[in-house]
């Protein structure tokens, strides 16, 4: 907390080092042909760009861990606010040597940079807005993953409650074994494992039509081995979810 404090400081005192060098430039050192209208739109525009970098680093070292998510963001603002910053300072210099340039086209060509910069800014909020909501969905996504699961894993146990076939209870082990596994696991996820996960619910909901045609057919030839076997795969295959996920979150 103290060294953010001090960081904080030393952006205010860069902050306030930058505007009496910008009122030291910008009244006290003549221009060629600048007109004192043409003074305040500069010290305006200089004030605007150095006012939001100043905006941006105080917010960046306020935000804390969640600021650090979001350095792509940051990078992509200062890097924007910085370039209309160096464009603003082109304009200057560029218009003063200009013989008659009048207050309107002097102020419109400050305009039409803080457009420019305006727009970008828009664009990079626009994508990363956008890449949160994936983000969101995703969690939605793998936060219901989880729920899915144990869902069908319970209609398989109802189902072999209700089968009084002696090969009942091993299957029955199984799944409670395996619905075990799935309960204690992470009900967040990751991009990489959407698939795996896709996969996991496809087994287990084509695990439970194949229990649930056997207990609605009492004469049924039931192949006891295939099952557990295919019971005892989707729980290596939650394992091996489980173990990938914790790896990534490393």
């Amino acid at each position: 907390m103290e060294k953010q404090k001090d960081y904080s400081r030393i952006v205010m005192f860069i902050y306030i080092l930058a505007i009496l060098i910008t009122l030291s430039v910008v009244f006290l050192m003549g221009l060629p042909f600048s007109q004192p209208s043409h003074t305040w739109i500069s010290f305006g525009a200089l004030m605007l760009a150095e006012t939001a970098i100043y905006v941006l680093m105080t917010q960046y070292l306020s935000g804390g861990k969640k600021s650090r998510a979001l350095i792509p963001g940051y990078l992509a603002f200062v890097a924007i606010a910085g370039l209309y910053l160096a464009v603003v300072i082109v304009i200057i210099i560029a218009m003063s040597l200009i013989y008659g340039a009048t207050t309107f086209s002097y102020g419109l060509t400050h305009f039409i940079a803080l457009a420019l910069a305006g727009i970008m800014a828009s664009l990079v909020t626009i994508y990363f807005r956008h890449a949160e909501q994936q983000d969101n969905d995703h969690s939605v996504t793998s936060l219901q993953w989880v729920p899915d699961m144990r869902g069908t894993l319970l209609s398989i146990k109802h189902d072999l409650e209700g089968w009084t076939n002696e090969s009942s209870g091993g299957l029955t082990k199984g799944i409670l074994e395996l619905d075990e596994k799935v309960r204690y696991s992470d009900p967040s996820s990751h991009p990489t494992l959407t698939v795996t996960e896709e996969n996991l619910l496809h087994e287990v909901r084509q695990l439970s039509s194949e229990i649930s045609k056997l207990v609605s057919s009492p004469d049924a030839n039931v192949d006891n081995q295939r099952l557990l076997r295919q019971i005892r795969e989707i729980s290596n295959l939650v394992t091996s979810r489980n173990q990938q996920l914790i790896q990534l979150k490393a």
